[in-house]
């Protein structure tokens, strides 16, 4: 059995939760800090194929900004900026809002090649193999609407392992922290 289906090292999860706190105190932008995240979490032998990331923000020109790390090509950054009282379609259709709509955590769709597209993003997961998607709400706990909303995709043949899972839904609970 390969050591990615069988365990995640908490020694590398160590290291990189210590690098999100030392970033984050040496005030590196929100850029750096979701590009190197990502990168190290993938070196740390977690099969991420997508990571997206999206934070409500208090900004002259946007009202969230989301990055989408991937692992052929890096991060990409888009800015979102909702009229008073409306939220588009796009967003209407995702599982954010589902998670959001349902006061849901998390939600986690193992996408088969064949599988219905419960959501419309789920079609353009397909098209690049990812196989297992993890998607969820991190509110920054102060009452506010600000926090974090995300999702973890792979393509690894058999998805993610639980220990997987509890790695993720721990360095989650660090890039928020780093994020905030």
């Amino acid at each position: 059995m390969s050591t990615i289906e069988s365990s995640v090292s908490s020694i590398l999860l160590d290291r990189v939760a210590e690098w999100l706190t030392n970033s984050s105190l040496a005030g590196d932008d929100l850029e750096n800090i979701v590009r190197g995240f990502c990168e190290r979490i993938a070196a740390a032998g977690l099969p991420i194929a997508r990571v997206h990331l999206s934070f409500s923000m208090l900004h002259p020109l946007y009202d969230a900004l989301s990055f989408t790390w991937r692992r052929a090509s890096g991060v990409t950054i888009e800015g979102f900026r909702m009229p008073a009282g409306q939220k588009p379609d796009r967003f209407l259709q995702s599982p954010y809002y589902y998670l959001l709509d349902n006061n849901l955590q998390h939600i986690r769709r193992r996408l088969m090649q064949d599988g219905p597209n419960e959501f419309p993003i789920f079609e353009d997961l397909r098209k690049d193999s990812i196989t297992d998607y993890l998607a969820f709400v991190q509110p920054f706990g102060d009452g506010s609407v600000q926090g974090m909303m995300g999702s973890w995709s792979t393509a690894h043949h058999n998805g993610f392992t639980d220990d997987m899972i509890d790695a993720l839904l721990r360095m989650q609970d660090h890039l928020a922290v780093a994020a905030k």
